[in-house]
């Protein structure tokens, strides 16, 4: 922009916005409520997997199962639900 040029003022007529691309940004799926519930499930599975590696590395095999089966559970449970928000 040079002096003595008027600034460009966007269209107030409702008109498509061809400057800005359909693809998400950065930062807009985190940002986005509706994929908190698949994060918080993903948050948790990846807590499980490292509870259930402490477990097996203490010899608590028991433990360890459970927390690896809640870790696959939470794991895949909450990539499919974003994968199916993203969708919608």
């Amino acid at each position: 922009m040079t002096m003595g040029q008027a600034s460009e003022i966007p269209p107030l007529d409702g008109a498509a916005d061809i400057s800005r691309s359909k693809e998400s940004q950065q930062g807009e799926v985190l940002a986005d409520s509706k994929n908190w519930a698949g994060f918080a499930l993903v948050f948790f599975g990846v807590l499980a997997t490292a509870i259930a590696f402490i477990a097996l590395w203490m010899d608590q095999l028991s433990l360890g199962l459970i927390a690896v089966a809640v870790a696959a559970v939470g794991i895949a449970g909450g990539t499919v639900l974003i994968a199916l928000e993203r969708r919608r």
